[in-house]
């Protein structure tokens, strides 16, 4: 969601073994059917304009040089394009920013781990393509022993401006007493969230579990400075759908992918991305779309 020069503090100095897309060992071929269901816009360009923030590994992330967008996300929407038959160009963005600027017609859809919530709904359409929830983050040992997200009360937690976390967060502010107020730290970025937790300028954060978890088993100690992390076990909070979303103005587009998206489930290669990727446990069996209203009490606490 935005340009950076640095590599992801929590994975600065991993190791990825990065071998390419999995589309690319399938049989997946332009589907003439499913072309023809795109906008001619998109067809005649043969580009689709996607919007991402490519600080969520294993969804979005660059690669160990720092240029090349790696990631769950970006296999799938490799895959989409060859049945398509176009190419994806990825454009970093705030994740705040991402769902204005789709409103304002620059860029077709977004691809950035985007939770679907009833809000969002209101705004944008959400293909459903996998499921997430939101973790706590904290200092390696979990010093102070935090198991749940009211165990927050009397300490600072950090979350990304205009995302789900940040809303977990201050519902739980209002939650705790008067002489153990939560103190609520918002960042732009994961990275400078991530470090800000390392420093101990917070005492934890809330985000994505799956990203969470890849970034965590990847880090390097001490390679990034300050403090490892470890993630909550078994706290999970948001549980809901991840989706692509596409402006309220564009249905031809988002049934494209729609239909698209259920025919990689169909030949197979949904479930090779995924298991690449190490979410098997994330994966649907069939692409909905503004379908939050299945996990209606997403911001339920404890």
């Amino acid at each position: 969601m935005h340009h950076r020069q640095l590599a992801l503090a929590m994975v600065a100095a991993m190791v990825i073994g990065y071998d390419g897309p999995v589309f690319a060992q399938t049989t997946s071929s332009v589907d003439p059917a499913l072309r023809a269901m795109l906008p001619e816009n998109i067809r005649s360009a043969g580009v689709i304009n996607a919007a991402t923030d490519p600080q969520n590994p294993p969804y979005d992330f660059y690669d160990k040089d720092n240029t090349t967008l790696i990631g769950l996300e970006q296999d799938l929407a490799a895959a989409i394009g060859q049945k398509l038959g176009v190419k994806f160009e990825f454009h970093p963005a705030q994740f705040a920013s991402i769902i204005p600027a789709l409103q304002a017609g620059r860029f077709d859809l977004g691809m950035s781990a985007f939770g679907d919530f009833a809000p969002r709904e209101k705004v944008v359409d959400e293909i459903d393509y996998t499921t997430e929830a939101t973790g706590l983050i904290v200092a390696a040992g979990n010093p102070h022993n935090i198991r749940r997200i009211g165990d927050l009360c009397g300490l600072k937690a950090a979350a990304v401006q205009g995302s789900i976390p940040l809303e977990l967060l201050d519902k739980q502010k209002d939650q705790c007493p008067q002489d153990k107020p939560l103190e609520v730290l918002q960042f732009p970025s994961n990275d400078q969230m991530v470090l800000a937790v390392r420093s101990g300028r917070a005492d934890a954060m809330m985000d994505t579990y799956g990203v969470a978890a890849y970034s965590l088993e990847h880090q390097v100690p001490g390679a990034a400075g300050g403090r490892s992390l470890e993630l909550v076990k078994g706290a999970r909070y948001a549980i809901g759908y991840q989706s692509v979303i596409v402006p309220k103005t564009d249905p031809a587009l988002r049934d494209a992918i729609q239909a698209t998206l259920t025919a990689l489930i169909k030949d197979g290669t949904y479930d090779k991305i995924f298991r690449k990727w190490g979410l098997t446990d994330n994966e649907v069996t069939t692409i909905t779309v503004n379908d939050a209203a299945r996990w209606s009490n997403y911001l339920k606490l404890d």
